[in-house]
């Protein structure tokens, strides 16, 4: 954990949004397992992104699940995939990962703060 303190502008500039998962493929070209996720925003579009979260959730478990996602970070490379957004999980000491939802069903695209 880092001790480095952000102010309240930093937190301000994180796009933290809700988003429905719309299509779940296998990463067999991943170092870790996980999957490519397309991620509905509303009014903010589709995004694609991978997950670490194969230790969890199935497939077809994922198709309709609202999650927690940052948009606004730059297209990053992961293997043979582009990631444009990054899905929030709580991470287990043993890498499992529990994927954040907003206790009960809100918007695409809703502005977490």
């Amino acid at each position: 954990m880092s001790n480095e303190l952000l102010t309240w502008s930093d937190f301000e500039k994180v796009e933290i949004r809700t988003g429905t998962i719309i299509s779940v493929e296998a990463f067999p070209q991943a170092r870790k397992p996980a999957y490519k996720l397309t991620i509905d925003f509303g009014d903010f579009g589709t995004r694609r992104t991978s997950a670490q979260v194969t230790k969890l959730y199935q497939m077809d478990d994922l198709i309709g699940k609202q999650v927690v996602a940052v948009v606004n970070f730059p297209p990053k490379q992961i293997a043979t995939f582009m990631s444009e957004c990054l899905v929030l999980g709580a991470v287990a000491d043993d890498g499992t990962v529990t994927l954040l939802q907003t206790e009960r069903p809100t918007t695409n695209g809703q502005r977490i703060g």
